[in-house]
């Protein structure tokens, strides 16, 4: 509101003071062209929302070039009001009353040093055209910027955003009015009234020309909002839906996992557990969280042993050493669960890591005995990930390993079975790690683990 005030104020302060410089020789000949850029200001064509083009310049520039400032700015505020009859708010028409009052007066003003007094002619030079153009890129620039930032004031809409949607392309109608309106100036002045009927009739056409591309223009605009609308939010339902979907497949593998780890009470919860220390490890190498990668990860660890449905219980469960031919038997998992899982899509990058799971950094791991980069990232990880947690667990032929030792077993074998990275990521996450093995303790004994230390 202040900047409309402001507008209106300095629009009426043009009035006052170039007002009474009018030159009173022609008074018929102002009234007469008075009128007509009021009814010509009467056409004024919705552009988008409350924005609009009017072709009521090309009688400015006529009031222009025949009566300078005092006679335009007279004039052009009745004309802004006569565009606004029946309608608009009252702030609104303040504005336009001053804006355009404002505009014409800087415009002729500019143009009045070339512009000869109306009782000495309207001076006949190939200068009038160059003058009439820099008059139009002025009026542009003034019209829009002040419009353009009333709008982004009252959308809250970048003014930038503003000027390309709205105005952007109105650069060479304002050039032809400002033509039409010298053209307009120079017939009455040579011709009188005569030479006014003479160039009515093609600013009124050109009107309605513009005025049927606008309202075709304006109809595909909101179409494509309309439709962009529409895809937005059907975009936002797809990812919605995405999510939903991602939290049933994790939920489905969680079960998966949980049917798997029922065939050995021994290792009860423990590629849930694997694959909370997986995810530790893997954000201290920098991993982000929530990414492709890191979804990759946490699948693979939780389903890492899901081949073990093609070994027997007699293996399987087997309380002592497993002699060669059941080692063989054995070792065969990590291929039966990669070509179980490979062909899902949303689990491709989970069987490389139940494929390579058994790999040793130095190469004398199985089944395909690769070695260090060769390896995947995750099956890397998770050989770390999976050792701590074996070491850390009771089984029947040992007993669990405290947490320290078992570290000081994972140092002593880096660069050889463990990837020296990863180990490194182990160690600064190890806090974290500590508190997740106690409360897994806790959980599934019942008793109270004293507190690790929350990693910083």
């Amino acid at each position: 509101m202040a900047y409309i005030i402001v507008v209106f104020l300095t629009g009426m302060a043009c009035i006052a003071w170039f007002g009474p410089q009018l030159d009173t020789d022609d008074v018929d000949g102002l009234i007469v062209i008075g009128a007509l850029a009021i009814v010509l200001g009467r056409t004024r064509i919705p552009i988008y929302g409350d924005t609009s083009v009017s072709i009521a310049m090309v009688g400015d520039f006529a009031l222009a070039f025949l009566y300078g400032p005092a006679g335009v700015v007279l004039v052009s505020p009745l004309a802004a009001l006569a565009t606004d009859i029946g309608g608009g708010a009252w702030y609104k028409r303040m504005f336009n009353v001053g804006s355009v009052v404002i505009v014409n007066a800087v415009v002729a003003w500019m143009m009045s040093s070339e512009v000869a007094a109306v009782g000495d002619g309207l001076p006949l030079s190939v200068w009038l055209i160059p003058i009439a153009f820099a008059g139009a890129i002025v009026y542009y620039l003034l019209n829009v910027s002040m419009v353009a930032l009333a709008v982004s004031l009252s959308t809250r809409t970048p003014l930038l955003s503003v000027w390309r949607e709205k105005f952007e392309w109105l650069i060479p109608h304002y050039i032809v009015f400002a033509m039409l309106g010298l053209a307009l100036a120079v017939a009455y002045d040579g011709l009188g009234y005569a030479g006014l009927l003479a160039f009515v009739a093609p600013p009124l056409m050109m009107r309605f020309a513009i005025k049927q591309y606008l309202e075709k223009t304006t109809k595909s605009v909101e179409q494509l909002r309309q439709a962009n609308t529409e895809l937005q939010q059907a975009n936002r339902d797809v990812l919605q839906m995405a999510d939903q979907l991602r939290e049933t497949y994790d939920g489905t593998l969680e079960a998966l996992v949980s049917a798997l780890d029922a065939r050995d009470q021994e290792t009860k919860g423990h590629s849930i557990r694997v694959a909370q220390y997986m995810m530790e490890i893997a954000f201290h190498m920098g991993i982000e969280p929530g990414s492709e990668e890191w979804v990759t990860l946490q699948r693979g660890g939780l389903l890492h042993d899901i081949g073990k449905i093609g070994v027997s219980d007699t293996i399987l469960h087997k309380p002592g050493p497993l002699d060669d031919r059941e080692w063989v038997a054995m070792r065969r998992h990590p291929k039966i669960g990669f070509d179980v899982i490979k062909d899902i899509p949303f689990l491709a990058g989970a069987s490389e890591i139940v494929f390579n799971h058994h790999e040793r950094f130095d190469g004398k791991g199985y089944p395909r005995g690769l070695t260090a980069d060769e390896i995947p990232l995750g099956a890397r990880i998770f050989s770390l990930a999976d050792t701590f947690d074996a070491m850390t667990s009771d089984r029947p032929y040992r007993a669990a390993q405290t947490p320290e030792a078992s570290r000081e077993e994972i140092l002593r074998c880096s660069g050889t079975q463990f990837d020296p990275r990863c180990v490194q990521a182990f160690l600064m996450s190890w806090d974290r790690i500590v508190q997740i093995r106690y409360s897994n303790i806790e959980e599934q004994t019942g008793h109270h683990a004293a507190a690790a230390p929350q990693a910083a």
